[in-house]
């Protein structure tokens, strides 16, 4: 990643299988911590699947009785979606108090 010492100006990306590197310009960036779940302490302990998910059985029980998850750790498809459907749900609660202290 440069810069010009106040914003990103560029990144460089290496194709790590054919060492080709690429310079792009760019304003700015987003900063992901990863795609695999953080679920490798719970390996010989929880049935994961084949990406290394924990497995659902109804909602949120896993295949030990008593022990339940959620989460990006068993959620594949939507990730951070739920942190953008929380702070969406927490917004229509402050706007629907507002409105209510107003009318």
């Amino acid at each position: 990643i440069r810069g010009n010492k106040e914003h990103v100006t560029e990144i460089i990306i290496t194709n790590q299988k054919t060492k080709e590197s690429q310079t792009i310009s760019v304003d700015g960036i987003f900063v992901a911590i990863g795609m695999l779940p953080a679920t490798a302490l719970f390996k010989d302990q929880l049935e994961l699947d084949s990406f290394g998910y924990i497995k659902l059985l109804n909602h949120t029980t896993t295949s030990v009785p008593g022990v339940f998850a959620a989460g990006d750790v068993a959620d594949a498809q939507y990730r951070q979606a739920i942190t953008a459907a929380g702070t969406g749900c927490m917004a229509a609660l402050d706007a629907q108090r507002f409105l209510s202290e107003k009318i």
